[in-house]
């Protein structure tokens, strides 16, 4: 008979209870534990990208970028639906294209969150600032996703053009427009990394799989932005190893029918028209749209574009002077640093920004560096 202490003790801890263990399950803790991997599962970008493909524009755009956020963010699934008040269960099956409800409710819920989200972000990063360079690289990309071919962009580096393509990315049918740079070295292995990483696909798959997920990843209706493919070109014999990357682009390229967008300095274009791997390349020129070759500086409409951005007028004598100086010898990310710094030294004074605040930031950057006073 078990004492009146015993009876109060549960089941499992009574000198009664049956000598078997717990099946995990059934342990409190354990079930909890599985509970919550199961909620951390993540659902990759292409089985969304695959899922949305045939939606109308507005909702497609919508449901990837929520899938971005709720990837990035590291969100479980109840987390990111409580964002847009549905229930998991309802996002879940969103993200996978098998809700049955009316999904333009599902995309009204997600553009009001990121009305908000943008709203509150508006202050608390860099504005990106369009110049004519801009307007240039953008209208490329626009007619390589409507006629689905393939267009070079050609310029040195530190002129902006990768601002402008990333830009472009952000602002043009998030989760269709896919933007990535090749990696230091161009190996194809690195490189399905990173774009598998960009698509939100797992890694970890084997190689031959990894592929297959990544093309069909994309369609028709989408862009694919390759920045930096010039680290595929490199000067020694064994050269023609890296082009394993570009080739896998143009076989994304071809499988998908997707617009293509490559940007590279002019040692990829040299390559391509008339090095040693001009005939490696051919495929690939084979495919061209057009070739946008940019200047080698930003032109002086772009930088006075860049100078009314931070509320300056045109630079004049001394001040057009170092603008010049230091666009060709330090590139403009140097010259927009500078006038970030000016315009800093003009709030701390609680003055109004003027090119002598420039001219005086310029001079402490070089005291900083040669340690005068």
């Amino acid at each position: 008979m078990l004492s009146t202490s015993e009876q109060c003790l549960p089941p499992s801890d009574r000198s009664d209870a049956p000598d078997t263990p717990l099946s995990p399950l059934s342990d409190p803790h354990t079930a909890a534990m599985a509970a919550m991997a199961e909620a951390r599962e993540r659902i990759p970008g292409d089985v969304v990208n695959k899922a949305t493909a045939a939606l109308p524009d507005n909702e497609r755009s919508a449901i990837r970028r929520f899938h971005a956020h709720y990837m990035e963010q590291d969100l479980t699934l109840n987390e990111a639906a409580k964002l847009i008040y549905v229930s998991s269960a309802t996002l879940s099956l969103t993200f996978r294209g098998k809700y049955d409800g009316k999904i333009a409710n599902v995309v009204t819920a997600i553009e009001r969150f990121f009305e908000l989200e943008d709203r509150r972000n508006q202050g608390r990063k860099l504005q990106f600032i369009p110049t004519k360079l801009t307007d240039r690289i953008w209208k490329v990309c626009d007619a390589a996703l409507e006629f689905q071919r393939c267009a070079f962009v050609f310029g040195d580096s530190q002129i902006g053009k990768s601002e402008s393509l990333a830009a472009y990315a952000t602002s043009h049918n998030h989760g269709s427009t896919i933007y990535l740079s090749v990696p230091t070295g161009g190996h194809i292995s690195h490189f399905l990394c990173r774009l598998a990483d960009t698509l939100r696909i797992s890694a970890r798959l084997r190689p031959a799989e990894l592929r297959q997920r990544i093309i069909g990843a994309f369609d028709s209706r989408m862009l694919l932005i390759v920045d930096e493919a010039h680290q595929c070109i490199i000067e020694h014999a064994y050269s023609t190893c890296r082009l394993q990357t570009i080739e896998f682009i143009r076989e994304i390229f071809d499988q998908t029918h997707c617009g293509l967008v490559i940007c590279a300095t002019k040692v990829f274009q040299e390559a391509m028209e008339r090095g040693a791997l001009e005939k490696l390349l051919r495929q690939m020129k084979r495919r061209r749209l057009c070739a946008l070759n940019l200047p080698d500086q930003p032109t002086q409409q772009d930088l006075n574009t860049f100078s009314a951005a931070n509320g300056l007028p045109p630079s004049h004598g001394e001040a057009r002077k170092l603008e010049a100086s230091m666009v060709e010898s330090e590139a403009l990310g140097m010259w927009l640093t500078l006038l970030r710094m000016a315009a800093k030294l003009a709030s701390q004074r609680k003055q109004k920004l003027e090119w002598s605040h420039v001219i005086t930031a310029h001079t402490g950057l070089l005291q900083l560096e040669t340690g005068s006073n």
